[in-house]
């Protein structure tokens, strides 16, 4: 399985990137949600961030059902709204691609939250979302602790002060 989806992912210009085992890597914890409903503007407004998503309990059995995971590692100085929609789409499109080869678990948690749309009109309902297909809740949103999961996987994370700094972000794909 890792070569045939390595050679698609690679197809994709991914190529910061480690195989994992989510029970064993994926750290999900409850404090990550309240960083979300209390920290984040996109709280309740998104079809794609709480409380439009499962339950932090439910996100865990979903991610822990899975055996195999990919985390994808982005350095990023600064990221206009425009590449981060190219680089979501890009990543949209291996989730497909992956799908598409046999692999039908395959599920992808983007980096951040989603930004499909310029003007979200899902006002914090998944029902509401407009692009229901292509959308996808953030690792964070899902409860999963980026920094901890980074570290156990060997990637430097670290809290960034100022804008200046660059930014690791992270995204995963669930498969099996």
């Amino acid at each position: 399985m890792n070569d045939q989806i390595d050679q698609i992912i690679k197809h994709h210009g991914f190529t910061d990137y480690k195989w994992i085992v989510p029970q064993k890597n994926i750290v999900v914890s409850r404090w990550v949600r309240f960083h979300c409903e209390f920290g984040c503007k996109n709280y309740g407004k998104n079809g794609s961030c709480p409380p439009a998503v499962p339950s932090i309990e439910e996100c865990r059995k979903m991610i822990y059902e899975y055996e195999n995971a990919v985390i994808f590692h982005f350095l990023i100085q600064f990221e206009d709204e425009k590449d981060h929609i190219k680089r979501m789409s890009n990543l949209y499109e291996l989730e497909r691609e992956i799908f598409l080869a046999g692999y039908y678990k395959v599920f992808l948690l983007q980096y951040g939250s989603c930004n499909l749309c310029n003007d979200c009109h899902a006002e914090g309902s998944r029902a509401k979302c407009v692009n229901k297909v292509k959308s996808r809740p953030g690792a964070d949103a899902m409860g999963i602790d980026i920094y901890q999961t980074a570290h156990n996987v060997g990637y430097p994370v670290q809290v960034v002060k100022s804008h200046d700094e660059s930014t690791n972000r992270f995204g995963f794909l669930l498969l099996d």
